[in-house]
């Protein structure tokens, strides 16, 4: 007998169960029931089943039942899983508490916990499923999850580009979300790509490359709008939204729902965060809390790590910098010089080094004050920092000694750069210099001291002109 046969003879709610479950008391139940035949058709369920999927008894009995409340994905399972008990009477699921995604009537999903039972023989067996919508403990498991996870990923970074991916991932799997964009200001005022998570198994490069090419000035697009606005914006479905510039790459990659959410730090949004899911979800204010709450929290944890990498920026800065020049200081001298021996390695490069010395400093300071004699040093430096290229490295050394690194061609054109330096003392001081031209083989501490052995010969000797190292 088909489904629409028992409809049509009236078959009541637990065919075949003998009588033992009564009729009223599935009508009055809070649990959804939802009943099948050998065929796959509903033939009942109950107002809780009604309330639960959005269908009617009415227009639900005599639909297929996995085209009406199971997921598309799920759905040659269930046929399969069907036909397998039908040949075989052997049913894993049957009788055992489960937990699976659902479909309602309006096309979203949700979760589901149910029991599978089963009545009669010979093909004339009826399913009844026992369902209760688990949204609400769902999220809230998530959601719990989901913070103690970002909290981790915050833990274990120690900068803003080291924590935006952690967070993406741990935000987008523990919400359930399948791809998750991160919008960070650019110099220019407008937001751009500053990290994109996917699901597990899941790749969309058109999807990623349309969004990486894209700019959002505030109030343009889901980014720039949640930007402006300071708040958190859900769209439905991405791939009909007329204010969705990607909505093709987004229809193609079968993406649906969006939310973009605010990043508030301490007086600014220090970016937006956007999420998307390939299934149809509800404009629910539960699932808009839970991510603005979280969204807060990451906000407050980028400003803090913000705050704390400037801080630590400073401190590093401070502690490789002459106070009194700015520039670089015998520490971050001696870092440098490795680094630049390696790159003229690596470049088959000429490297130089100069140590300049200026001349009778240290009757300038009898004369004029040390105060003086300070501020003589900061205007060497500012005009030296002018004839220098950024690459050069230029360190204050000690005293009135500095140390230059740098790699012009020929040795004459080093005289150059030594003579143009010289040329920019302040006035009434000279400047007193000797150069070495790195023979490759030499360690640094060997190629410093040759150039100060030329700067010692033209200290005794004249000063104020440079000599080359042999």
């Amino acid at each position: 007998m088909s489904s629409r046969d028992e409809s049509e003879a009236g078959n009541p709610i637990a065919p075949g169960a003998g009588g033992d479950v009564s009729k009223s008391v599935l009508h009055t139940a809070h649990e959804a029931y939802i009943c099948m035949d050998a065929g796959g058709f509903i033939t009942d369920l109950n107002p809780a089943a009604e309330a639960t999927f959005g269908w009617s008894r009415s227009e639900a009995v005599g639909r297929v039942l996995g085209d009406t409340i199971i997921p598309e994905r799920y759905r040659l399972a269930h046929v399969e899983g069907l036909e397998r008990f039908l040949a075989t009477r052997e049913g894993p699921v049957l009788g055992k508490r489960l937990e699976l995604a659902a479909l309602h009537r309006d096309g979203h999903e949700f979760p589901v916990e149910f029991t599978i039972s089963v009545a009669g023989e010979d093909k004339r067996e009826s399913f009844h499923a026992f369902l209760r919508d688990i949204t609400e403990r769902k999220r809230a498991e998530r959601f719990l999850a989901t913070q103690h996870a970002v909290t981790a990923a915050f833990t274990e970074a120690e900068k803003v580009e080291d924590a935006v991916p952690s967070v993406l991932w741990a935000l987008g799997e523990g919400m359930g979300w399948d791809v998750g964009v991160y919008w960070t200001p650019d110099g220019s005022g407008e937001l751009r790509v500053g990290a994109i998570w996917f699901a597990t198994g899941l790749s969309i490069p058109d999807f990623e490359r349309a969004s990486r090419e894209l700019a959002f000035e505030p109030g343009a697009g889901l980014p720039g709008r949640v930007w402006r606005d300071r708040e958190p914006l859900f769209i439905p479905d991405v791939a009909t939204d007329p204010d969705f510039p990607r909505r093709v790459a987004a229809a193609e990659a079968g993406m649906h729902a969006a939310i973009g959410l605010p990043l508030l730090g301490s007086d600014r949004v220090g970016g937006v965060i956007e999420f998307f899911a390939r299934s149809m979800l509800h404009r629910e204010m539960e699932l808009t809390d839970m991510m603005s709450t979280l969204s807060a929290q990451i906000g407050r944890f980028l400003a803090i790590l913000a705050e704390r990498q400037d801080a630590l920026s400073k401190l590093e800065r401070l502690a490789l910098t002459d106070e009194l020049t700015g520039l670089a200081n015998r520490r971050a001298w001696n870092d440098g010089l490795l680094r630049e021996l390696a790159r003229a390695r690596r470049a088959g490069e000429p490297l130089y080094v100069a140590m300049l010395d200026i001349d009778e400093f240290k009757r300038f300071n009898d004369q004029h004050g040390h105060q003086a004699g300070d501020t003589a040093l900061a205007q060497a430096a500012n005009a030296w920092r002018a004839c220098l290229r950024a690459s050069d490295l230029l360190a204050r050394y000690g005293g009135e000694e500095f140390a230059l690194a740098f790699c012009p061609q020929p040795i004459e054109a080093a005289s150059g750069v030594l003579e143009r330096l010289r040329n920019a003392m302040p006035a009434g001081l000279g400047l007193s210099a000797g150069i070495a031209c790195w023979n490759v083989e030499e360690s640094p501490d060997e190629l410093v001291g040759r150039a100060d052995r030329a700067l010692y010969e033209v200290k005794r000797t004249g000063r104020n002109r440079t000599a080359v190292a042999p």
